[in-house]
């Protein structure tokens, strides 16, 4: 009888986890077919058009990524007190995050307008890439500063249980800047043709849109969270530091990854421009990938975070290994897709025969990390859910900088190995990195945080 009442308790919480995961892969799935369709786009423009807005996307962006982190301290004191019945704190908690994230967007908004050439000019010499990008850069800013805020109120929707409207925003954001890069880019329907300048509107009209309908949500939605005037009259010094202690680790793991991605895609082009494309190409294959450890990261951090508000550390640590299950099943499926046929999967991204073999090789090797990538980010989206942000990063740190990019640098200009020995390296680190991630859960050192 008692097997029978677990048996029915876990096949609730797959079920929850399940509701709360899905519509994060949707929302996952809308961003990947926006960035395809608007880089097909400009990639009819001219080579110039298309690093222009590479770049200037890439500079506006990464920053929107770094800030919009804070969202990770966000769901877990969100998730917390919606899990104790604290409904008023939790909304109190979402006021003071939208002013410190709108804070931060500004911010980023003013450096990146004012600065604009100068930071174009850091990655291109090329006069006509650096025009396009400094227009690029900033208008798109505009956007990001509002996508920092969306991307932080998104997450106090996910910590309430709320991942549908999350999708929503995303989506129909999605769905406008498509049709204002069709409108703009090219001057169909008698709109202007304004080309890169219509790309970064059409960028930035979404992201403001993506804020507007989540605030409204919150605003007047039938949500049990709310948006209340009240709670973002004045900043509560106390609570954004707590929510800034939270956030900083997940904050310096994004820098630390574009960093580590920025010197590996140097010593990268050291293997010549065939295995750089090839590259690019697979890692761009291997993307579709991420979307259920994704999902299943946001998934777990809400499970634990209102487990333990409700002081159910038992339901914490369930939730968070059925997650990751399910986000091991689905990502080793991918991995088995990637193993048996990589040709047709690399051939819906290119179909030059030297970088599509080359990739085929690659994207076959990532098959091997699937599963430990699955284990990882599931259970890093658990520990930051209970309030452990600096443990995750801490294994990322150490799989990054001691595993990854000493492997890559031995491979690269030690052994003088190909682009296929570079794909063996990052399998050893997500191997190493789902181990010490587990050790780190294992350890229960979570279930005591206190927020």
């Amino acid at each position: 009888m008692q097997t029978t009442a677990k048996g029915n308790e876990i096949k609730l919480l797959r079920k929850e986890i399940l509701r709360l995961a899905w519509p994060t892969i949707l929302e996952m799935l809308s961003g990947t077919v926006i960035w395809v369709v608007d880089t097909a786009m400009v990639g009819h423009l001219s080579a110039e058009a298309l690093s222009a807005v590479g770049l200037g996307s890439h500079l506006a962006y990464s920053s929107a990524f770094i800030f919009g982190a804070l969202g990770v301290g966000t769901t877990a004191m969100v998730s917390r007190f919606i899990g104790s019945k604290e409904i008023e704190k939790a909304n109190f908690i979402t006021g003071q995050s939208f002013i410190i994230s709108a804070l931060l967007g500004f911010a980023v908004f003013l450096i990146n307008f004012a600065f604009a050439q100068n930071l174009i000019l850091l990655f291109t010499r090329d006069i006509k890439v650096v025009e396009l990008g400094t227009v690029y850069l900033k208008i798109a800013s505009a956007g990001a500063a509002f996508y920092i805020a969306a991307m932080v109120l998104n997450s106090a929707l996910r910590g309430a249980g709320n991942t549908i409207i999350p999708m929503y925003s995303v989506a129909i954001a999605n769905i406008v800047n498509i049709a204002g890069d069709y409108l703009l880019i090219f001057g169909n329907f008698g709109f202007p043709r304004w080309e890169v300048k219509g790309a970064a509107v059409a960028t930035a009209v979404a992201q403001v849109l993506c804020f507007l309908i989540t605030v409204f949500y919150l605003f007047y939605g039938k949500g049990n969270l709310k948006m209340k005037l009240k709670y973002i009259k004045k900043l509560d010094i106390k609570t954004i530091k707590k929510l800034v202690i939270l956030s900083i680790p997940a904050s310096l793991e994004e820098i630390s990854f574009n960093v580590s991605r920025l010197i590996s895609t140097q010593w990268l082009n050291r293997l010549g421009t065939l295995s750089y494309a090839a590259h690019q190409v697979s890692v761009s294959a291997e993307s579709i990938s991420f979307m259920p450890g994704y999902a299943f990261s946001v998934a777990a951090s809400t499970v634990v975070g209102q487990s333990l508000g409700a002081k159910d550390e038992k339901r914490a640590e369930a939730g968070s290994i059925e997650a990751t299950k399910l986000a091991a099943i689905l990502m080793s499926m991918v991995g088995i897709a990637f193993f048996l046929i990589p040709d047709k999967i690399i051939n819906f991204f290119t179909d030059i025969p030297q970088v599509e073999r080359l990739s085929s090789v690659c994207i076959k090797i990532a098959a091997f990390e699937q599963t430990t990538i699955a284990i990882s980010m599931t259970l890093s989206g658990a520990l930051k859910g209970a309030g452990n942000t600096q443990g995750p990063f801490r294994v990322v740190l150490i799989s990054t900088w001691l595993i990854r990019l000493p492997l890559i640098f031995l491979v690269i200009f030690v052994f003088r190995k190909g682009l296929e020995y570079v794909w063996i390296s990052t399998v050893i680190q997500y191997f190493f990195e789902a181990l010490l991630m587990y050790a780190l859960f294992k350890k229960g050192k979570w279930k005591k945080i206190k927020l």
